[in-house]
């Protein structure tokens, strides 16, 4: 039923026309492009990943100082379990995929294309749900597509005056899609971005937020969870994920140190 999707340049081509894309057909982050550390020196700007990050340059990130103690040390078992995708998260042969939507869970507020892609079961389950409240997450089944679950989110809307709330929702949300993986007995998930643009989150520091919270919801569940992909559908998200990932999930040393002065003041420990 379902067409294997073309790779190109080692990489899987954006799928939208419904072909399904495996798990062996996306690098895990362990194995991504990554210039030798040896070519750095300290803070180098000339690294395709230690570029200014806006965020964390003026919202009063650490400096960083020798001995200091990295609160993101490198893991090579959790690395081995993320992966960076680019395309729809509901093309991915997996055991679940996230979808983003409202509190009424409606497919005009769901991720563009997957009701499409489900099939009207889909929008008749979510109807007998009873709706899902902000932060929380709630599983249907997958109907037509590759993942044998969906994990129905919602994200919080985002203001400045209530900038905490907003994270802690968010984080929240994460943590939520995963718990419930779990509790199913899943071991494999596709994440979109759950900040949507509609509900005004700025798109970077709602990526710090999504990529720590895995990390730190990984460091205690890893031997549950065999593959996370991050998915992104936009040139933007894909380079904040390929900026942020080496702070929270570092590959070498050399990563591991940058990250110290680079990650935000507040970033959950």
């Amino acid at each position: 039923m379902y067409r294997s999707v073309a790779t190109r340049g080692g990489m899987p081509t954006d799928s939208g026309d419904g072909g399904v894309v495996t798990l062996d057909q996306v690098p895990r982050w362990n194995d991504t492009d990554q210039k030798p550390s040896s070519l750095y020196g300290p803070g180098d700007s000339s690294s395709p990943f230690y570029f200014s990050d806006p965020l964390t340059s003026s919202s009063g990130a650490g400096l960083g100082s020798d001995g200091a103690a990295s609160r993101f040390p490198v893991d090579h078992d959790i690395n081995g379990r993320i992966y960076l995708w680019r395309g729809n998260p509901w093309n991915l042969e997996v055991d679940a995929v996230v979808n983003s939507t409202n509190e009424s869970l409606d497919e005009a507020h769901s991720s563009p294309g997957l009701h499409t892609a489900a099939g009207p079961g889909l929008a008749e389950e979510c109807a007998a749900l009873g709706g899902c409240r902000t932060g929380m997450a709630k599983m249907t089944n997958a109907y037509d597509l590759p993942a044998r679950k969906i994990i129905h989110t919602v994200g919080p809307k985002y203001a400045v005056k209530y900038h905490t709330a907003a994270e802690n929702a968010l984080s929240h949300c994460y943590r939520s899609c995963l718990e419930v993986l779990i509790e199913s007995g899943l071991q494999s998930i596709a994440m979109e971005c759950i900040y949507t643009e509609a509900k005004g989150y700025p798109r970077e520091p709602a990526a710090h937020v999504a990529i720590r919270t895995v990390r730190r919801f990984l460091e205690k569940q890893k031997d549950k969870i065999t593959a996370l992909v991050f998915c992104t559908t936009t040139s933007s998200d894909t380079e904040i994920y390929k900026r942020l990932l080496p702070l929270y999930f570092p590959r070498d040393k050399h990563e591991e140190e940058v990250a110290i002065s680079k990650l935000p003041f507040r970033c959950g420990g």
